[in-house]
């Protein structure tokens, strides 16, 4: 596989704290510049104010709810769980209405949450949590389902995500738990739901998918489980993609007409273990630099294989954008060569460093079989976003969280723009100032691609309270304001931004 270095050079990217707004570091003390770990200490409290503290000029047309998800806590008692995919989700909203902003959070009330509150130590196993006791505490108990990876609105019903097992339906103006949500049954005791669906701008579909596995002749069939969802909110069409182990699916990336997944390097072995309660899934997830990477594409009105690519050994985490130009299916992700981050978020609190991985742009020829990338961008991201409105077609603009030097690299510290023709901007954050995910939110007057905002939720660790901070998304430079909150909000994953407002 050929790797080809996009044209602008480190020269060409652009390092600003927009002049708009002053910083708001404290003054320069013999202290050092604050680590982003206390951003992960429990928010225990429920809010739901209007927010009072703003600089800058909320847009006029920004309308809408900002829904964020993630661990709320990750200790509970004076035990602390043994991930950060463990902990607790709770839901942040932030509502755009009538030139105000809203906000309020909530834990899911999964029977996790329910119990572990009302006992005040760990009773379910997690990802990489033990429940104490040993072996015989842990054997034939999968981990529970935290609801805390992403959200979704669609179909009527908002929805916390977790790939460990199905969507809790969520009261959108006052986030009460109604409760686990099966599509009125169409999702079985065994199908689990992925934490990132897609939803076709065009058709209003939603796409998603879930890990799984089958009993056959020969034996334990491991699968992807795909579904689609009506812009009703009904289930209607199922699918199995069958695979040869185990994988570790967190995304897929999706065009006009196809579901492209990367079956990465990153597998499970010892599985019996796990079921045994000797170990947990996390110690027997890791990166094999002998099992090529696979690349799988689907037709998205049949749910049949296309094509299948192999490539050289590697893992697509998360998923920009992909569009099809004649025989030619374009892909944007990040990729990674290791799973060093699992190792790091088993402790959140003692890890030093949160990093990314490398901006690809994969082209797979879906007549020939062959495939090749560019690498975007020489800054180190995650989380890609863009524009939801062009969702399967070529978009102009790409928004990613960075990984940048600039007194303290504990968590992402950077947003980058990047343009079709690969064009640069980064924005630095303030030293001591943290960020996550910067989410595109649409202009409510105009469907134009570079009409709308980035979305940026900043953890303030010399004050330990978040910010979240609004960009111009034709002008990243351009930062237009910060509701500043009275406390932090714990470290989030990933978030979700309708258009629709719900009573407060």
């Amino acid at each position: 596989m050929t790797e080809q270095i996009s044209k602008p050079s480190v020269d060409r990217i652009l390092s600003v704290i927009p002049p708009e707004i002053p910083s708001t570091i404290p003054s320069p003390t013999p202290s050092p510049i604050p680590s982003a770990s206390r951003g992960h200490e429990p928010q225990h409290k429920e809010f739901s104010y209007w927010a009072t503290d703003i600089e800058g000029d909320l847009p006029k047309n920004l309308s809408g709810t900002f829904f964020r998800n993630g661990p709320g806590r990750l200790k509970i008692g004076d035990q602390q769980y043994g991930h950060w995919f463990d902990g607790d989700g709770q839901i942040n909203a932030f509502s755009f209405i009538d030139g105000k902003v809203h906000f309020k959070n909530r834990f899911v009330r999964t029977p996790k949450y329910i119990k572990e509150t009302a006992s005040q130590k760990i009773e379910y196993r997690g990802f990489g949590t033990q429940r104490p006791g040993g072996v015989l505490a842990n054997a034939f108990r999968p981990p529970a389902n935290p609801a805390n990876t992403n959200t979704i609105y669609h179909g009527g019903h908002l929805l916390a995500l977790n790939e460990g097992g199905k969507p809790y339906k969520l009261d959108p103006s006052n986030l009460h738990t109604v409760g686990e949500y099966t599509y009125e049954g169409a999702l079985g005791a065994s199908h689990m739901f992925s934490a990132h669906g897609k939803i076709e701008p065009k058709s209003g579909y939603y796409f998603n998918y879930g890990s799984g596995f089958s009993l056959g002749s020969s034996g334990l069939q491991h699968q992807l489980n795909l579904y689609r969802i009506a812009p009703s909110g009904k289930l209607d069409k199922k699918g199995i993609l069958p695979l040869d182990s185990f994988p570790f699916c967190h995304d897929f990336a999706m065009s006009d007409k196809y579901a492209v997944f990367f079956i990465n390097s990153i597998v499970a072995e010892g599985l019996m273990d796990v079921v045994l309660g000797k170990s947990t899934l996390a110690d027997s997830v890791g990166y094999r630099d002998h099992i090529p990477m696979q690349i799988i594409v689907v037709e998205l009105d049949t749910f049949k294989e296309v094509r299948r690519f192999q490539c050289e050994p590697g893992a697509m985490i998360h998923f920009g954008n992909a569009w099809q130009h004649g025989d030619e299916l374009f892909v944007d992700g990040m990729y990674a060569d290791n799973f060093d981050a699992n190792e790091m978020i088993k402790d959140v609190f003692s890890s030093e460093r949160f990093g990314g991985g490398q901006y690809r742009r994969y082209r797979l020829n879906l007549v020939t079989g062959t495939a090749d990338f560019e690498v975007m961008t020489t800054v180190e991201s995650e989380f890609p976003s863009f524009n939801p409105l062009l969702l399967g077609q070529q978009n102009e603009l790409t928004f990613t969280a960075c990984s940048v030097e600039n007194g303290h690299t504990s968590f992402y510290n950077g947003i980058q723009s990047l343009s079709r023709d690969g064009e640069q901007t980064l924005v630095t954050l303030e030293p001591g100032y943290y960020g996550s995910e910067p989410l595109f939110a649409l202009a409510n007057d105009s469907d134009e691609e570079r009409d709308g905002y980035i979305l940026e939720l900043l953890y303030n660790a010399f004050e330990h309270r978040s910010e979240l901070a609004i960009f111009s998304a034709a002008n990243i430079k351009q930062q237009l304001c910060r509701i500043k909150l009275d406390h932090h909000i714990p470290h989030q994953f990933h978030g979700f931004f309708t258009r629709e407002t719900f009573a407060v």
